[in-house]
């Protein structure tokens, strides 16, 4: 479909700001107000999915303001104004909607078209707010129950909608700041997250949060550390996680994007018998077309990786240590080797680090050395970033040549963090293991190799 570039006009005390905004072609929808008592200097809106900016208010003009946007289908939007006295909310907005909203006595009152159900979710949002340290089950049973006992028709017509939503952002109160933690390496420390609600019935409807694959995969790894969901080995993780999901719709969905974004981080080495696994689970045949529909990127990566396939002889690859000393690969011969390829500018290879001492810790006293590998080219700051974080106690060697280094050239080089396996011959067992230290399957995984060794 052409985009249509459009100009909008966002207006909000005062100022007055024009932004562009592109849009698909699709039906006109509103959003306008008034806003009084308030110093408001922006007004922000964001499609939640992408958090993408699709129009900007810099000024109210006579207290009033107003936004018009083509919208294809529903979608969840945040509207910030940027002040702490009117917080950012959430709204759901169909195609056509005419929704106006103005402020009284410091709060949000909605009417128009769509009104009934974005007035529900803002008054969900004051009336039971998630803040520091409050009961994050008790506020989303108290949401539930006020969707429940609503009577608007408009709401009970979109009751399903409005449910999933709330466990989106329940499972996200409980989980988003571990998933981000991962991401940004916030802290030297192992967030531990102690999750009680781990028989929740997950409903379909939860897809409309956007990070609903990455909670349901930490609950997942919850009811793991509390024992009530076993794996029964590396290749049957997505299909036991399958298992666990009661409503069929949501199991193969979730099924699905999981395989989907293995692909996607290219974890070829055992996606097939992954595949093979899940599939048994799995019985809307257009959920069956999208798997087989990843085989060509499957082949393209394991073609991509053919000079380093398991059993590929990695043990005359050289690094140095702190000191400068020569170490090679194959000085770890009789081991398993874990390599964390990483350097001191990635935040995301920084939030693994404490997942790798805790994983060294699980299996000390085994046949298997995690070693570090910093593609850094500044050898100065990558020392200093050891002495600082005293990483000094495991083997931590450098790449001579940095990105251009030849084991990096040997592997396809790829994003950072990444890991290796090498086994106790030097040889290649996995050259792309998605199983992050962060992510308790790995653990299985090694345990497995080194029981068949």
């Amino acid at each position: 479909m052409k985009k249509l570039l459009r100009q909008a006009a966002f207006v909000a005390c005062g100022w007055m700001i024009t932004a562009q905004a592109f849009a698909d072609e699709g039906i006109k929808t509103v959003v306008q107000g008034s806003v009084s008592g308030v110093a408001v200097k922006k007004i922000y809106l964001h499609k939640r999915e992408q958090m993408v900016r699709v129009s900007l208010s810099d000024s109210v003009e006579n207290g009033q303001f107003q936004l018009a946007l083509n919208l294809k289908e529903p979608a969840f939007f945040m509207v910030g104004t940027g002040t702490r006295e009117l917080p950012g909310f959430f709204v759901y907005l169909n195609p056509g909607d005419n929704l106006t909203m103005k402020v009284e006595n410091g709060r949000f009152v909605m009417s128009g078209k769509g009104s009934e159900i974005n007035q529900l979710l803002y008054d969900l949002d004051k009336n039971f707010p998630y803040i520091s340290n409050s009961d994050v089950t008790g506020v989303y049973k108290s949401r539930v129950n006020a969707i429940n006992q609503s009577t608007n028709e408009e709401v009970v017509r979109n009751k399903a909608l409005l449910q999933g939503n709330a466990q989106g952002e329940y499972l996200n109160r409980v989980y988003g700041s571990l998933i981000n933690e991962k991401v940004f390496g916030a802290t030297d420390d192992v967030k531990v997250v102690n999750f009680t609600d781990l028989n929740i019935p997950l409903l379909p409807e939860i897809e409309v949060y956007e990070n609903w694959r990455q909670t349901i995969q930490e609950l997942m790894y919850s009811k793991m550390k509390a024992g009530q969901l076993k794996i029964r080995n590396m290749n049957t993780w997505v299909a036991d996680f399958g298992g666990a999901i009661e409503n069929q719709k949501l199991r193969e969905d979730f099924m699905v994007a999981s395989i989907e974004y293995a692909v996607l981080l290219g974890d070829f080495t055992s996606i097939n018998a992954v595949i093979k696994e899940a599939l048994p689970l799995i019985k809307n045949p257009k959920n069956v077309v999208k798997i087989n529909a990843l085989q060509p990127k499957i082949a393209a990566g394991l073609s991509r990786y053919k000079d380093v396939m398991p059993g590929t002889d990695m043990s005359a690859f050289t690094f140095h240590d702190v000191n400068g000393k020569q170490v090679a690969l194959s000085d770890y011969k009789g081991k398993f080797i874990f390599i964390d390829i990483w350097n001191t500018g990635c935040h995301p290879c920084i939030a693994e680090i404490p997942y790798i001492k805790k994983m060294e810790h699980e299996l000390q006293g085994k046949d298997i050395v995690f070693v570090s590998i910093s593609c850094d080219t500044e050898a100065d700051v990558w020392k200093k970033f050891l002495e600082k974080r005293n990483l000094l106690g495991t083997p931590q060697l450098l790449m001579g040549s940095g990105f251009k280094d030849p084991f990096f050239e040997k592997i396809q080089k790829s994003g950072i963090p990444r890991f290796v396996i090498i086994d106790k011959e030097g040889k290649m067992v996995d050259y792309n293991s998605c199983k992050r230290p962060s992510n308790p399957l790995l653990n299985i995984y090694l345990n497995e190799l080194l029981n068949k060794s």
